[in-house]
């Protein structure tokens, strides 16, 4: 009897054991349930929302987009087909942002996008430097028309008169009749091609610049030169806005800063589109890289149409001009890659070498020449008899020959 009382007593004391922990786990789970909150049957915390996801997206796409290129360039053990110039865009760009953000705050977002920004550029350029081909060094690159043998060209082209004429003289007389309304615009604008002729090619890796700018062949210039730019932005800024509190000052700074910022940021592709122009290959230039900036572009105009606050206007008009350059590179990716080595093909079936790209520019620049040459000679026969006799058919000539091979 005791036995069977003593086995009723275990298995009760059991059975109430696992009721209270049945209770206490139901009463923890209650707990868990009113601090988790339940969405479609998924729980998930207040703070994971698509606008967090989002500005996050934004905030540190660069590490992919630039991580693997520096990837790509370790691997490869050469910087060929990749612009640095992109290095100095971003990091100016990103530079005047943060000095922007002292006068005028926007959006965190893009305040933290251009801090990790700095942060990838940097390495990029540290690594894109110790790669450097040859081809990039200072001594290597093309010399590039100066503007005054340009604006020189022009006005001859125009007014047929180098030198100041003796006065009253025929030339005197052939200058003042082509001083005509037509004329003088056409002049005008042929200046202003002038102008805009000079500022491409300062994009253009390919040719020197004033001062060797970021063609330096010192490496120390490149670190030298950004730790000055910023040191002296930032503090300028930062004086002028928060220690003299001149307003109105800051104000207009910070409109001029703020519009450079995007132009610079916004002339992005322009570098490396001059190299794909000039090596016609796609090598050394990583699909991902692309595809990446579409993105980018597409995420942060939809950001800031759509998701930002306090954002000027002038931010979507940039970036939509960005994305269109991008859309520019994506057809040279595909011409290059897919069609232009057929054509090579197709002019020389016979051939299995087919001449290089520096041999096919320079029989285009040769054939072009020629066309200008006959259409120079045409328009002195047209002109007058005495034209054809003069000097000035040579230096027509001359001109027109340095024109081209530059």
């Amino acid at each position: 009897m005791s036995a069977t009382t003593g086995t009723l007593s275990a298995t009760l004391a059991k059975d109430v054991a696992v009721a209270t922990a049945t209770k206490v786990s139901s009463d923890v789970g209650d707990t868990l349930y009113s601090y988790l909150p339940k969405v479609d049957q998924f729980y998930i915390p207040e703070w994971l929302t698509m606008q967090f996801i989002a500005n996050n997206l934004i905030s540190f796409t660069p590490l992919f987009s630039y991580g693997t290129t520096i990837i790509s360039i370790e691997k490869c053990k050469t910087a060929l087909g990749f612009s640095i110039d992109i290095c100095a865009t971003m990091l100016i760009a990103s530079i005047l942002r943060i000095s922007y953000y002292l006068i005028t705050p926007y959006e965190i977002t893009l305040l933290r996008q251009s801090l990790v920004m700095i942060f990838i550029q940097l390495i990029l350029l540290k690594t894109s430097l110790k790669y450097r081909p040859d081809e990039y060094k200072y001594q290597n690159l093309t010399d590039v028309e100066s503007l005054s043998h340009l604006v020189h060209d022009i006005w001859f082209e125009f007014f047929s008169c180098i030198n100041r004429p003796k006065f009253l003289s025929e030339d005197w007389k052939n200058l003042i009749k082509s001083l005509s309304f037509t004329n003088l615009l056409k002049f005008t604008f042929k200046i202003f091609l002038a102008f805009l002729y000079k500022i491409l090619k300062f994009f253009d890796p390919n040719f020197k610049r004033i001062g060797a700018f970021w063609q330096w062949d010192n490496d120390t210039n490149f670190w030298r030169f950004l730790a000055l730019f910023a040191t002296l932005q930032i503090l300028v800024t930062f004086c002028i806005s928060n220690i003299l509190n001149w307003d109105s000052l800051a104000q207009g700074l910070g409109s001029i800063i703020g519009s450079l910022g995007l132009l610079v940021e916004s002339l992005l592709p322009l570098p490396q589109i001059a190299i794909l122009y000039k090596l016609k290959s796609v090598q050394g230039f990583k699909l991902i890289l692309l595809v990446s900036w579409l993105c980018g572009d597409t995420l942060k105009i939809t950001y800031l149409i759509f998701g930002a606050k306090n954002i000027s206007a002038l931010f979507v008009v940039f970036a939509l001009f960005q994305m269109s350059l991008d859309f520019y590179i994506g057809g040279q990716y595909i011409y290059y890659r897919y069609y232009y080595p057929k054509l090579r093909h197709i002019h020389h079936p016979n051939n299995s070498n087919p001449p290089s790209d520096e041999d096919e520019s320079e029989m285009y620049e040769l054939d072009l020449f020629n066309t200008l040459q006959k259409d120079v000679e045409k328009a002195l026969k047209h002109d007058s008899n005495d034209t054809s006799d003069s000097p000035q058919y040579d230096q027509v000539g001359q001109s027109q020959a340095h024109t081209v091979t530059v």
